[in-house]
């Protein structure tokens, strides 16, 4: 047998074994997954807080501004 043979032979049941990781681990988790995707809203707790913007972001586009200029 030649290395070529044997690595390839090896890089198969590599393949194979996480295949069978992967699969497992969605059927496992499945039912948590969707789950928690039931609870999520989608909305913001605070969206008031989105619209005003932080020290940092006001200092942050200062200094991009002074770049450009």
């Amino acid at each position: 047998m030649s290395i070529d043979i044997i690595v390839g032979i090896f890089l198969i049941i590599i393949a194979i074994l996480m295949s069978y990781y992967l699969i497992m681990t969605k059927l496992l988790r499945g039912d948590k997954i969707s789950n928690a995707d039931e609870q999520y809203s989608g909305s913001a707790k605070e969206p008031e807080k989105l619209s005003e913007p932080s020290d940092d972001a006001i200092k942050e586009l200062e200094k991009l501004i002074r770049d450009i200029s």
